[in-house]
């Protein structure tokens, strides 16, 4: 059983991922998985097709949500050594 500090270090960490674009908002899981976060804090990982971009150290995911009047796709940059996410592009 985790301890108190270890809980707190990881909702922080989650709370320091999340990413809004156009309402969405996006985090990283620990598999470095690019997951939605719903209201309430729910995180549900979105399928995605992505490639390493050596250029810019960045996994490129491509992902798409459906939203409220229509679907979105995303282009979502994760930092995979940082677990982090550095942009994300609307594409529809």
């Amino acid at each position: 059983m985790g301890s108190t500090a270890d809980n707190k270090r990881s909702a922080d960490a989650a709370a320091a991922a999340r990413v809004r674009c156009d309402g969405v908002r996006f985090t990283v899981t620990d598999g470095n998985e690019v997951a939605q976060v719903a209201r309430g804090g729910a995180v549900r990982v979105l399928g995605s097709d992505s490639f390493f971009d050596e250029a810019t150290g960045t996994r490129q995911h491509f992902v798409d949500v459906q939203g409220k009047a229509e679907a979105m796709l995303f282009l979502v940059s994760v930092r995979e050594d940082q677990r982090r996410i550095v942009s994300i592009r609307r594409f529809s």
